[in-house]
């Protein structure tokens, strides 16, 4: 058989092993069910072996299928890498950074670590994206990214798209402005106390949850908030306590006028670096990936307030 593999074999079989099955697959291509069982029997018998096996309805994958799967995901990662680069410019070219902030993330500590990269590097250009890791991480993993920094690691489901790698963990402390702070009382703690916390798909929420429940205490729970920053402006404003990081308590004690509780958590939030394997990469994911680790390690300097 002269036979030539090409794009449109693989992302048949890729729809048809997403999919389980060959009717689901042809209405997610809009492609023909005979169209796509001829394709896929051109991929096998090109290859010699069987890439799927029938389980009832469904269609599962074979040893083998699972093997070509993965290195199907990759060519089709590495062409839309390819779109990617071609589109922004080549590594040589301007050094543009397109960077996703998780919104649980402190806006001070991701400003310590672009403050720092365009001292080593004065051209850089970021292009900031923030959101949920539910937005972020896909499109990091979709190359629209070239970096994310997260309170937490991408899912299992993307692991072979992207890794995380942890850049610092750090502890959390509650803050309030000066008037409620003169109404805290260590021996009732936060029990009754009002607090402003992450929202619950926030990995420090859970924490700061089971927290509450050892300790006993039962906060009024005035808001939640997927985004730091707005949670500091409410503190501000005196609606309640709110957890930060140890190394932004200078900085937003400047900023917010906010204090620190005298209490005692415990409890610690991560940084992570999320990256997606890349065949060519800008030195500016690189640059913010080490500096990340570096303010991690390091306490983040006090800011003068532009407020």
């Amino acid at each position: 058989m002269n036979f030539q593999l090409n794009y449109h074999h693989l992302r048949y079989f890729l729809g048809v092993a997403a999919a389980g099955g060959i009717k689901a697959a042809s209405d997610e291509l809009h492609v023909s069910p005979p169209t796509l069982s001829a394709q896929v029997r051109e991929l096998e018998g090109f290859l010699g072996l069987p890439l799927f096996l029938r389980e009832g309805r469904s269609l599962v994958l074979t040893d083998a299928g699972r093997v070509v799967r993965r290195y199907a995901e990759r060519i089709f990662a590495s062409g839309d890498e390819m779109v990617e680069v071609v589109r922004r410019g080549t590594p040589a070219g301007p050094e543009t950074v397109y960077l996703g902030v998780v919104d649980a993330v402190p806006k001070l500590v991701a400003s310590a670590i672009l403050v720092r990269a365009w001292q080593e590097a004065p051209g850089l250009r970021v292009v900031v994206r923030e959101g949920l890791p539910g937005e972020l991480f896909p499109a990091l993993a979709a190359h629209q990214l070239d970096i994310v920094l997260a309170n937490e690691p991408a899912p299992a489901s993307l692991k072979t798209l992207v890794h995380s790698t942890r850049a610092g963990r750090f502890g959390v402390h509650f803050v309030a402005d000066a008037s409620l702070r003169k109404k805290y009382r260590a021996r009732r703690g936060l029990d009754g106390f009002p607090v402003l916390l992450p929202t619950r798909e926030s990995p420090l929420r859970r924490e700061i949850d089971r927290w509450f429940a050892v300790q006993g205490v039962r906060p009024v729970i005035r808001a939640e908030f997927d985004d730091a920053a707005t949670m500091c402006e409410m503190a501000a404003d005196g609606a309640g306590a709110a957890p930060l990081l140890g190394p932004v308590l200078a900085a937003v004690g400047k900023r917010y006028g906010l204090l620190p509780l005298p209490l005692r958590t415990g409890l610690h939030e991560e940084l992570f670096v999320v990256r997606a394997e890349r065949q060519f990469s800008h030195e500016g994911p690189r640059i913010i990936a080490r500096l990340a680790t570096e303010v991690g390690e390091a306490r983040v300097p006090a800011r003068p307030s532009g407020r």
